[in-house]
């Protein structure tokens, strides 16, 4: 790497830590760079998430850091391994916000994935954030929190304006970006989702999750097949040891042009409590785009007595299997729910055969029409 590229990763390495209390980059005359967690006190309105009222040792701020980070692998003993870092924090600091922001985190990401979660996590967590904001009604990322809890309860006008909120408060949080992407998807409008995640990725290129995202939603906006998987080759190249990228190169490869290969490399993947909760549905769409109808029916079958939001991912598999009515119960169960990732997955490529499905426009509109029970 040159000093010229090793310049600009710094620089975009602290802008991502900009918004973590007491940690700085230092940049060392000749010998390079240091990563400093520091102990004195800062101004609060300087070091962004800590928090106002209560000072906490350094360790304590790194726990709350490797917490999110971990949270980013998204699977079930990703949830279990935060949760429980952040639960040991939080017993030594109760007061400590930042600390509660990455709980109602855990809570929401076990809810709308379906791992051992409910909906009612989902107001809970609300509660706990409208608790925060009474106290701090300014810390760093709670805005953007809450319009993501809104979208995951698909209430999608109020989280609109709580994101143009967010967005207002911290520009230059990757979080805030990354989120609004995610609001512009699920509503539908991918070419705006396009620049929010460019610009989270601008702030945070270190994300394998916005990479796969800012991939999608350019696919939603109408890539071609072509473009779809140079973005996901891209993706790959900038992330070769995320499995999350890998297999969405391998998904979209088998979108494009379905080859026995890529069935054999699905094969290969072995699933497990650390695996990204997505992996089981795209192994067995890749399996059934590529000819191994019997692997892909197997591998659904083994996960028929899990939460609805889990059979959703293999919701791209039934409709490669041309088993398109049992996609859209699960859709239509899913859409009851009234919960979790729904509206976006509708938005995927591989998603796009269950439009011409009759029902398909009442189910949308059902879900984007959802409003708070106190605007109802």
């Amino acid at each position: 790497m040159s000093n010229e590229s090793l310049a600009r990763c710094m620089a975009q390495l602290r802008r991502v830590l900009s918004h973590i209390g007491m940690i700085k980059i230092d940049s060392l005359y000749g010998l390079g760079y240091r990563l400093t967690i520091q102990s004195e006190d800062v101004d609060a309105s300087a070091r962004g998430r800590q928090s106002g009222t209560v000072k906490v040792h350094p360790s304590v701020t790194a726990a709350c850091f490797y917490a999110q980070q971990i949270l980013q692998n998204h699977s079930p003993a990703a949830y279990d391994r935060a949760e429980s870092i952040i639960n040991d924090v939080i017993s030594q600091v109760p007061d400590y916000v930042p600390a509660k922001l990455v709980l109602v985190q855990c809570m929401v990401s076990r809810a709308i994935s379906g791992v051992h979660g409910s909906p009612q996590a989902i107001d809970e967590a609300l509660k706990m954030l409208a608790s925060i904001e009474r106290t701090e009604p300014d810390a760093s990322g709670l805005h953007s929190q809450k319009a993501y809890l809104l979208d995951s309860k698909w209430q999608f006008n109020e989280a609109s304006l709580m994101h143009e909120q967010a967005l207002l408060l911290a520009p230059e949080n990757p979080v805030t970006h990354f989120n609004h992407g995610l609001h512009l998807l699920a509503t539908g409008a991918a070419a705006d989702a396009v620049t929010s995640f460019r610009s989270a990725i601008e702030l945070n290129p270190f994300s394998p999750e916005q990479s796969i995202m800012h991939a999608r939603s350019l696919a939603a906006a109408g890539a071609s097949a072509n473009e779809i998987v140079e973005r996901a080759r891209e993706a790959y190249r900038i992330h070769p040891d995320s499995q999350q990228v890998y297999m969405y190169l391998l998904g979209m490869l088998a979108f494009a042009d379905p080859q026995p290969e890529l069935a054999h490399a699905a094969r290969q993947i072995t699933l497990s409590r650390s695996s990204w909760i997505q992996a089981a549905g795209t192994i067995s769409y890749v399996l059934a785009q590529c000819g191994d109808r019997a692997g892909a029916l197997e591998l659904i079958a083994a996960h028929a007595t899990v939460s609805v939001n889990i059979r959703l991912t293999h919701l791209a598999a039934l409709i490669a299997l041309d088993l398109i009515d049992e996609a859209v119960l699960r859709v239509k169960e899913a859409a009851h729910a009234g919960c979790g990732h729904l509206p976006i997955l509708l938005r995927f490529v591989e998603n796009s055969a269950l439009r011409q499905f009759p029902e398909y426009s009442a189910i949308l509109t059902h879900i984007l029409s959802r409003q708070s029970p106190s605007n109802t």
